[in-house]
């Protein structure tokens, strides 16, 4: 169910949101996207399954006082609806970024969201990169 044009705009700038505070290392920000309750979850590549606020607030605290950048950039983004609740799923390339090396991956991220007091906040996000040896470049 292919989402009408101001439900993609809404979850489109879901997207940009989360991706641009995560780049920045808003933590707060972030979170600010997620609904409130345990019911929240994110899955990354290289954490464990992130239950409810608490979780997820540690993990991004942790992630924003880190070394690494993350940030992406999309090739595709196909958004659907029904009722309150859509989801996204966007294609692309992901950039891990440290002071003296930089490594792009293809990656992967689909969000659930939920529309709450007319405002869409996130349930669920998903990011992956395919499996190893999919590596698209490397600057040391």
């Amino acid at each position: 169910m292919r989402a009408d044009s101001d439900i993609e705009a809404a979850l489109l700038e879901i997207l940009e949101r989360f991706c641009s505070g995560f780049t920045a290392r808003d933590a707060d920000g972030v979170m600010q996207l997620f609904v409130p309750e345990a019911d929240a979850v994110a899955v990354t590549s290289e954490q464990p399954l992130l239950r409810g606020p608490d979780e997820l607030r540690a993990f991004l605290h942790r992630y924003a006082h880190g070394t690494t950048t993350y940030s992406w950039t999309w090739d595709r983004r196909d958004c659907s609806a029904t009722g309150s609740v859509g989801w996204l799923l966007a294609v692309g390339t992901e950039t891990a970024a440290t002071e003296c090396h930089e490594e792009t991956h293809p990656y992967r991220m689909t969000m659930v969201c939920e529309k709450r007091d007319g405002r869409w906040l996130l349930v669920q996000v998903h990011g992956s990169s395919p499996h190893e040896g999919s590596r698209v470049a490397s600057r040391a």
